[in-house]
């Protein structure tokens, strides 16, 4: 098994979703007392908002790369950012190390392409939503087309985000929001949606929701034991957490 060097606190409530899978997916395919080999290091999320905030990217990315590089020094094998917003700055991270960078888009980019879905509707943060490097990532790399809702709505969601999923909020209301962007999204002509943020997967939507929905944590999650375990042949659409 490959050591994981995994970047999380963006925010703790979705790293605990990350360390749980990791784990318990470790356990699923070697079975006995096997659990995952990892290197965390969990920042104070409060921090990294301050850089988005600010639009002081480069020095989040200065600053996520040196993390990378100390992981790498204490044995991993390979690194993984627990959050999509900050992949914004992975090519400062990759370029840092001299290991495999487990990119969470090309996560879904694959699962775009195995499920052969054209037009996908995209929720997440703002930066997320509305800047190029994930949408872009995910149209060359999968081929398809990507909406996302409009600014308002857009707004609405950012906010749900980080004022209440990462501080360990869940409620009806947000949910019923969040299951109302997926219908619009739907009607607007996606045959899925990507949750692309890694706390949303805490609102429950897949069983009440119109069409599938890819989970980037779930995703890179399952990108991660392979990379560790070097067992595509065993991927599937379990959800280890």
């Amino acid at each position: 098994m490959k050591t994981l060097g995994l970047i999380g606190g963006m925010s703790w409530e979705s790293t605990a979703l990350y360390y749980s899978g990791l784990n318990r997916g470790v356990s699923a395919r070697l079975g006995g007392l096997h659990s995952a080999k990892m290197v965390l290091a969990n920042v104070d999320f409060q921090e990294i908002v301050e850089f988005q905030q600010s639009g002081h990217w480069d020095e989040a990315g200065i600053f996520l790369a040196d993390i990378a590089t100390k992981l790498v020094a204490a044995g991993a094998e390979g690194i993984a950012l627990a959050v999509n917003t900050m992949h914004k700055v992975a090519p400062a991270v990759a370029a840092a190390v001299k290991v495999p960078f487990l990119d969470i888009r090309d996560a879904i980019a694959k699962d775009l392409r195995s499920k052969n879905i054209v037009v996908s509707g995209l929720l997440g943060t703002g930066y997320v939503m509305q800047e190029d490097f994930y949408r872009s990532h995910l149209e060359d790399a999968a081929g398809g087309g990507v909406l996302v809702p409009e600014k308002q709505v857009a707004a609405d969601l950012n906010q749900i985000i980080y004022d209440e999923l990462s501080k360990g909020v869940v409620n009806d209301k947000a949910r019923s929001r969040v299951l109302d962007m997926i219908g619009d999204l739907h009607r607007q002509g996606a045959g899925a949606v990507i949750l692309g943020c890694t706390e949303l997967p805490m609102l429950a939507l897949d069983s009440s929701s119109p069409i599938p929905l890819l989970d980037s944590t779930a995703l890179h999650i399952e990108m991660c034991l392979n990379f560790m375990l070097g067992d595509d042949a065993k991927s599937s659409d379990r959800t280890y957490y």
